[in-house]
């Protein structure tokens, strides 16, 4: 029979650990969404928002520095987004697997293998098959 904690398991995606945001924020920043927000308008790019990675830590809404490249989007990054929106991986669990080992080649991290956006994709998918919610896989 299934424990309360089972049963809570399999119905939420697991949650973020803070050491996650807390090696974000050491290895690439992690601004709030008002600062990536005046960023962009200071470079002319206001529409990059739209496109971009936040999370939710707490009340505070943040950006991982992961997503940007010479002061811009990453094109890959935003790509693998997308792909997790259309899977339905929540922002905090796609940045959490953007920065965690991947199975298939645990001394990997995704964010360091942007080169490779399609083998990533089909990793980001077998990632959401294995996490999602029971509830949500059907």
């Amino acid at each position: 029979m299934p424990t309360a904690s089972n049963v809570r398991a399999e119905r939420f995606w697991p949650a973020v650990p803070e050491r996650i945001w807390d090696s974000i924020r050491e290895e690439f920043t992690l601004p709030t969404a008002s600062d990536l927000e005046r960023h962009f308008q200071s470079l002319g790019e206001p529409e990059a928002m739209r496109r971009a990675v936040r999370v939710f830590i707490g009340e505070g809404t943040f950006c991982p520095g992961f997503q940007l490249k010479d002061r811009l989007l990453h094109e890959p990054v935003a790509r693998l987004f997308e792909h997790a929106m259309a899977l339905k991986v929540p922002h905090n669990v796609f940045s959490a697997w953007k920065v965690s080992p991947l199975p298939d080649h645990p001394r990997s991290r995704p964010v360091d293998m942007l080169g490779s956006v399609t083998s990533l994709e089909g990793a980001l998918a077998a990632f959401g098959d294995r996490c999602r919610p029971l509830e949500k896989r059907q």
